[in-house]
């Protein structure tokens, strides 16, 4: 089970005031004008249990990101995980010898295929990541409007006093009590079934590129590669 504790209460539930509803309507844009962060992802794996966890670094301007993955389902489990608009490429170490078969000499091969957030979970999780952060703010009244919109608690979070701000029924957001920045974010996938929880450590740009000595291998031309890997990481 996911668990996502801060510190001890300090508050009572209530409605959010303007003020609040107008920090919450920026959380997303403020995001964007980072650029980027380092983030720490935990969700369920599966309908059948288990835990998938991200570690990486995500450029919101560019549509790019990159992540170690663990958990997830087997066999083939995806270790490393790149991304962009069109392309995710997964690092999946136990089907090397099935590329070397199909392409001989091909080293430390990236799997890249095209997104699929209908069936695809790690790609469902990636697009929650990338859907944290907007060029143009959220409509404060608009929350302000929307039922379960609630300032949760103050808390604390990594050391740092934290507001706790819920959106609507299902959507939490730790924001840093001084700066507004988003520390953690807490919701559900797609389909509204599994929790998943987003650490954010380090904003700023961040500069990403695919490890030196990895070959990308395009599945699309590879269909019996493409049928080796699961649905689900």
């Amino acid at each position: 089970m996911l668990t996502a504790c801060g510190g001890a209460e300090k508050a009572t539930e209530r409605p959010l005031t303007s003020d609040e509803a107008s920090v919450l309507a920026e959380v997303l844009s403020r995001n964007y004008e980072a650029q980027g962060a380092s983030f720490s992802l935990a969700a369920q794996a599966s309908s059948t249990g288990g835990t998938i966890t991200l570690e990486g670094d995500v450029d919101w301007i560019n549509h790019q990101g990159g992540a170690r993955v663990v958990g997830g389902a087997s066999p083939h489990p995806v270790s490393q995980v790149w991304w962009s608009k069109n392309v995710v490429a997964e690092r999946r170490p136990t089907l090397d010898s099935e590329v070397a078969r199909v392409l001989p000499g091909a080293g430390s091969p990236l799997l890249a295929r095209s997104p699929d957030t209908s069936s695809r979970r790690l790609d469902q999780l990636i697009a929650i990541v990338m859907g944290l952060a907007s060029q143009t703010p959220e409509n404060a009244q608009l929350i302000l409007q929307t039922e379960g919109s609630a300032f949760i608690r103050s808390d604390e979070l990594r050391g740092k006093p934290v507001l706790v701000l819920r959106y609507g029924q299902r959507t939490l957001y730790w924001l840093d009590e001084e700066t507004k920045n988003l520390m953690r974010f807490e919701g559900t996938d797609s389909t509204t079934r599994f929790p998943v929880v987003i650490d954010f450590f380090v904003l700023g740009p961040k500069a990403l590129q695919v490890p030196q000595g990895t070959e990308l291998v395009d599945l699309a031309k590879y269909n019996e590669l493409l049928n080796r890997i699961p649905v689900s990481p």
